[in-house]
């Protein structure tokens, strides 16, 4: 899941009993004003016919101000709100003038599918001015989530190949393991944590650095903030604030903004570059010494695989290793953060999956590829917290390369068109009972209407789809579910007395938007 989003209603205000009230819509008013169209029609709407905000709110620039509060403030808090609203008074589609042009939020999985399932070819991603002007006066190769056409296309299949494939992740997960045993250590000598999301940035951090640089960083054992988490945090920070600026003045000249921006992402590329040259140089220490063939039987390695391919540039290869690690540690941390707070404010689910980890383990400690297969409430837990919080500010957003009809409307050609899964995964219509955590609504088996959400597979997809998919998902994934379960084969989890909730901050990655504290009872010694 390394990757990005948006909408919803009142984030602010979001208390996730993450059981009781949503962040995003919740749409009882949703639903009686935005029917979806009839397929049976065969009339074609005009592009200006889409409904959508009237008036000033049209102006060029100007008019994407008016939407926020106050007028003047051009960041995203108030953008989930926004968003939200709109649906429930237009309906399925809107128009909505965001800058210069317009875009089209779409709110209905039939319609996602549409628009993912269009014939693709170039597969042109939302451009990332901030970055890609960073890019452009740094000379720093572009990454994947800035290349475009056939650049990205060299870039983004050989890495592919490495990355995706179900057989090679699974190679990861005893690495995976291991430094998951080591943050389940860490825990058991707290008893409690005070902030959860800083302890998890470490343990991703540690973990992605296992896939990136095929080794240990040590940051398990750092009880304050590592450079790479501080540089991360603020790598998104600047990223999100100039995302929602109407005017880009950082392309014109070197803003304050900017400057920061790139030297963070300077401090970033170079402790990158230094990780891949320390793992190249040892490479060719083992090969000399004629121990490089035992060593990598003994291990899976994902940069000996890039360093080994034709096709890789050193450039090429910092640019694939980087925008893995960079994306990876945060979107897990957040994750992982929700999942286990959903299960600590729900002890019937957390009891239910403890049963799971212990019949599936038969009470050894090594968990395996094999268990995490049959694991089926595990992965339920974890995809009903992305659908209960869902991970990304900006999801998986398209360009139309030629004109379609979409809910009977004409869209031309280089339009953007959102799919909103933010609000999608909060409706009703699609996911009965949508502000309660329920796993077993994804469950094989489960005949009842609460089942009913995974007749729309395309109302919810927290990596994206298609070639500009996540190409990180199954290790992240993987990650996520060694993770969680450790943790709770260990733990019996919960929240301070009195807390029912916790609020979310918009970023680029949801975040909580103050720590949280989690409570540990050690199962070894309770015999729960």
């Amino acid at each position: 899941m390394w990757s990005l989003r948006l909408c919803s209603r009142g984030i602010r205000d979001l208390r996730l009993r993450i059981t009781t009230v949503s962040h995003r819509a919740s749409t009882t008013s949703a639903a009686e004003v935005g029917e979806v169209s009839d397929p049976g029609s065969t009339e074609v709407k005009p592009f200006s016919q889409i409904p959508g905000p009237k008036g000033l709110y049209n102006i060029p620039f100007l008019g994407t101000a008016f939407h926020f509060k106050p007028f003047t403030k051009y960041v995203p808090d108030d953008l989930l709100d926004v968003l939200s609203n709109a649906r429930d008074k237009y309906g399925d589609i809107v128009k909505i003038r965001m800058g210069k042009d317009y875009i089209v939020y779409v709110y209905h999985p039939d319609y996602a599918k549409t628009v993912f399932q269009f014939p693709f070819k170039e597969h042109l991603r939302v451009g990332l001015d901030l970055s890609e002007t960073f890019h452009d006066r740094s000379g720093v190769p572009r990454d994947l989530g800035t290349l475009q056409g056939d650049e990205w296309a060299a870039l983004r299949k050989p890495s592919q190949e490495k990355m995706l494939r179900p057989a090679v992740v699974a190679n990861y997960v005893p690495l995976i393991e291991k430094v998951t045993n080591d943050f389940v250590e860490k825990l058991r000598k707290k008893g409690s944590v005070d902030d959860l999301l800083k302890e998890l940035l470490n343990y991703t951090t540690e973990s992605v650095a296992m896939l990136c640089f095929n080794r240990r960083l040590g940051y398990l054992e750092s009880n304050s903030d590592t450079e790479i988490v501080i540089l991360i945090t603020k790598f998104f920070i600047d990223f999100q604030t100039s995302f929602t600026m109407p005017f880009k003045t950082y392309k014109l000249f070197r803003t304050k903004l900017y400057k920061r921006f790139e030297k963070t992402y300077l401090d970033i590329h170079r402790i990158g570059r230094q990780e891949i040259s320390d793992q190249r140089k040892m490479l060719e220490k083992l090969q000399r010494e004629g121990k490089l063939d035992q060593y990598l039987q003994d291990e899976p390695n994902f940069i000996y695989s890039l360093i080994n391919d034709t096709r890789m540039t050193d450039d090429k290869i910092n640019s694939v290793i980087m925008s893995l690690f960079i994306a990876g540690i945060d979107s897990t941390a957040n994750t992982i953060a929700f999942v286990l707070i959903n299960l600590a404010l729900n002890p019937e689910k957390q009891d239910r999956l403890f049963q799971e980890i212990k019949e599936t383990m038969c009470d050894e400690n090594t968990l395996t590829k094999e268990h995490l297969a049959e694991m089926s409430y595990l992965k339920a837990c974890v995809k009903e917290s992305q659908r209960l919080v869902f991970p990304l500010m900006l999801g998986a957003i398209r360009y139309l390369e030629e004109d379609i009809v979409l809910a009977g409307y004409h869209i031309p050609k280089n339009t953007l068109v959102h799919p909103n899964m933010n609000s999608m995964t909060m409706d009703d219509r699609f996911y009965p009972r949508p502000t309660e955590y329920i796993p077993e609504r994804w469950l094989r088996g489960t005949k009842d209407d609460i089942a009913k959400g995974q007749d729309f597979p395309f109302g919810m997809m927290p990596f994206g789809f298609g070639p500009r998919g996540c190409i990180g998902q199954r290790f992240a994934e993987t990650e996520m579910h060694i993770g969680v379960a450790k943790v709770i084969q260990n733990f019996k989890i919960s929240l301070p007395p009195g807390v029912t909730g916790v609020k979310t901050k918009l970023k680029t990655f949801t975040t909580p938007a103050e720590s949280v504290v989690l409570h540990l009872t050690d199962r070894n010694i309770s015999n729960v």
